[in-house]
């Protein structure tokens, strides 16, 4: 199923063009934020979760992997043991969350697919409390997965380098200050991380043929 970004997201990304120029150049340069939504679904956490501290790279060899071995069920995943899902690659811990999120979903103790009913707060309220599945974890997947225009990862690495790229700064700037600075850009912070984001990427590809 091929997904794209709603109209509420698109709207978004040309609304925070207008509160920080920016965000203009960064379209100008590069264009707009290319399509990364992905389904409201179990397999999306669990893809989220892979991406935990760890690059790109690994994580989506991983996550290839356990789909290449019809993993990413919750029945499987639940059945699965720990040293099993380890064999993918996976950490001792990640392996466990994955198990964990699979029963409770396996048992209905969380249902996934009413999450998009919620607003931003209670997807928070709901996902928090589940072990393995912390802030970082909760905004990718309202991001990308719910297309919150507002959700702020500001604990991602990659947002503080475009952002200290971006702006010129002498060193990347931690999370309080990733908070306070997103504070200019609501409501529409989900549509400024993907901006950064985008940036991050483009900027990596540039600098890399230089």
């Amino acid at each position: 199923m091929n997904l794209k970004w709603n109209s509420k997201m698109l709207t978004a990304f040309y609304e925070i063009k207008k509160i920080d120029e920016n965000f203009k150049k960064i379209f100008d340069e590069f264009g707009l934020p290319e399509n990364r939504a992905i389904e409201k679904t179990f397999e999306s956490i669990v893809k989220i979760i892979i991406g935990q501290q760890i690059s790109t790279k690994v994580a989506k060899k991983i996550y290839q992997k356990l789909s290449a071995n019809n993993m990413l069920s919750e029945k499987v995943l639940s059945k699965s043991n720990i040293e099993e899902l380890k064999n993918f690659g996976l950490s001792t811990q990640k392996s466990f969350y994955i198990k964990n999120l699979a029963l409770l979903s396996l048992n209905k103790q969380l249902d996934i697919s009413s999450l998009d009913k919620l607003s931003s707060e209670e997807v928070t309220e709901v996902l928090l409390p589940i072990k393995g599945i912390g802030k970082w974890t909760i905004n990718n997947f309202k991001i990308f997965a719910l297309q919150d225009v507002n959700a702020w990862p500001s604990a991602d690495l990659a947002l503080q380098e475009a952002v200290k790229v971006l702006l010129n700064l002498n060193k990347r700037p931690n999370q309080i200050g990733m908070e306070n600075m997103g504070k200019n850009w609501k409501p529409y912070r989900g549509a400024a991380a993907l901006f950064l984001w985008h940036f991050y990427n483009k900027n990596k590809i540039k600098s890399s043929k230089s």
